[in-house]
C-alpha cells in the first residue's frame, strides 16, 4: 500500500474547458476515500489523472514515494476496476484474472496460487472455467475485482464500479469491497455519484462540484457540519431542507422568521449571528429533525405549521412532503403517525441540529 497525493493537480481539456481545478488531497497508506458529486463534476476526471489514464495539466500526482505525472499506467503500481468490467469475453474467468500476471512474466504457480487466493476472497472459485457472458452482472464485477487484487497493487482505484447493478445487488458489492479493504488494508480511491455509497463505504469522502473540492471530512462530520449548501444539499437521504427566512430582532431576541413560523435563535449561535441582523439567510434541517418522535416527545420545543401534500409510508418511518406557502421541506415522522393530503398540522423542530448558511455567499455560518 502508499500514500497518495495530488499538488495543485487541474485539467484542462481542449478548448479551455476546465474539468478539475486546484485539486489538493493527501490519502494515507491503507485509508478509503471515496470521491462524489454530481455528473461532470470531475471525479472521475481525477481518477482516471492518477492512473495515469488523462495526462495533468497542472500540478503533480505522487504515489508512494514517486511523483507520477510522466509515468506510463501499467508502471504506477495501480489497479483499476471500470464501471463497464472490461473482461475479456472469449476468456475464461480464470484466463481474465491471470492475464495480467502472464503478461508481466509471472510464473505459472505463482499466477495459480494468486489466482485461487483472490477467488476464495471473493467468492467465485466455482466461475472460474465459465466465461463472462455466462455471468450475471454482479458476479462479472467479482471478476474484475479479482483481476485487481491479484495484482497485489500499493493503490486500488474504482469507477463507479456499482452503477450496472440492481439496487440490492449494489448494496451486497458495496458491503463486500469494504470488506475486502478490511481484509487487505490497501490504499482505495473509489469514485461514485452515489452518496449513499460514499456515507457508507469511505473513511473519508471528497464531495466535488464543477471541478473544485467542496469539503473532505469523515461520513459523520459531513453529515452533521457541511460546509456549504450544494454539501448539505447533496450528503443526506432524504436531503436536508432549506427554508429562506429573515434573521429579526437583536441579541435575546433574535428570531429566524418565515411568514408562517417563527423560531427562536439558540443562545450559543447569537454571536455569530449578530451581523446578519435584519438580513435574508438559509436556514437548513435535516427531515430527521422536524416531526420526528423526539422533538415531538421534547416539552417547549418550537413549531413549523405546514400543509401535507404527499404522505410516504416507508415501513419502520413516514416521510411528509410539506409546504408553508413559502417553503416546502420533507418531515420524517413516526410510522404510526396519521397525516392526511391537504391537513394543516404543526410539526415540532429540534432547532439545535439546525444550521444557518449565508444566502448570497452559500457558505455555513453556524
Amino acid at each position: 500500500m502508499a500514500k497518495v497525493i495530488l499538488k495543485n493537480v487541474g485539467k484542462i481539456y481542449p478548448g479551455n474547458v476546465r474539468a478539475v481545478e486546484n485539486f489538493n488531497l493527501e490519502i494515507d497508506q491503507g485509508e478509503f476515500v471515496v470521491m462524489v458529486g454530481p455528473s461532470g463534476c470531475g471525479k472521475s476526471t481525477t481518477l482516471r489523472m492518477v492512473a495515469g489514464l488523462e495526462e495533468i495539466t497542472e500540478g503533480t500526482i505522487q504515489i508512494g514515494d514517486r511523483v507520477v505525472n510522466d509515468v506510463p499506467p501499467k508502471d504506477r503500481d495501480i489497479a483499476m476496476v471500470f464501471q463497464n468490467y472490461a473482461l475479456y469475453p472469449h476468456m475464461t474467468v480464470y484466463q481474465n484474472m491471470a492475464f495480467g500476471l502472464k503478461l508481466r512474466k509471472f510464473k505459472k504457480a505463482e499466477i495459480d496460487q494468486r489466482v485461487r487466493d483472490a477467488a476464495d476472497i471473493l467468492g467465485i472459485n466455482e466461475l472460474l472455467e465459465r466465461r463472462p457472458k455466462a455471468l450475471s452482472g454482479g458476479q462479472r464485477q467479482r471478476v474484475a475485482v479479482g483481476r485487481a487484487i491479484v495484482r497485489k497493487p500499493a493503490v486500488f482505484l474504482f469507477d463507479e464500479p456499482l452503477s450496472n447493478l440492481d439496487a440490492k445487488m449494489r448494496v451486497q458489492m458495496r458491503t463486500e469491497i469494504s470488506r475486502l479493504h478490511t481484509r487487505l488494508e490497501t490504499t482505495m480511491i473509489y469514485v461514485t455519484h452515489d452518496q449513499v455509497e460514499a456515507m457508507t463505504m469511505g473513511d473519508r469522502i471528497v464531495v466535488m462540484k464543477d471541478g473544485f473540492i467542496q469539503q473532505v471530512a469523515t461520513p459523520t462530520d459531513l453529515y452533521d457540519s457541511p460546509a456549504n449548501i450544494f454539501v448539505a444539499g447533496f450528503i443526506g437521504t432524504p436531503p436536508m431542507n432549506f427554508f429562506e427566512v429573515t434573521l429579526t430582532g437583536q441579541g435575546e431576541k433574535l428570531t429566524l422568521t418565515e411568514d408562517t413560523f417563527t423560531l427562536p435563535v439558540p443562545p450559543a449561535w447569537r454571536e455569530r449571528l449578530a451581523p446578519y441582523a435584519g438580513k435574508k439567510v438559509t436556514f437548513g434541517l435535516r427531515p430527521e429533525d422536524v416531526g420526528s418522535p423526539r422533538a415531538e416527545s421534547t416539552a417547549g420545543v418550537p413549531h413549523i405549521k405546514a400543509t401535507v401534500e404527499v404522505v410516504e409510508p416507508m415501513g419502520s418511518e413516514t416521510y411528509l412532503y410539506m409546504n408553508t406557502g413559502r417553503n416546502s421541506f420533507i418531515a420524517r415522522v413516526d410510522s404510526h403517525r396519521i397525516c392526511r393530503v391537504g391537513e394543516r398540522v404543526d410539526l415540532a423542530v429540534v432547532l439545535d441540529k439546525g444550521h444557518v448558511f449565508d444566502s448570497q455567499t452559500t457558505l455555513v455560518v453556524v
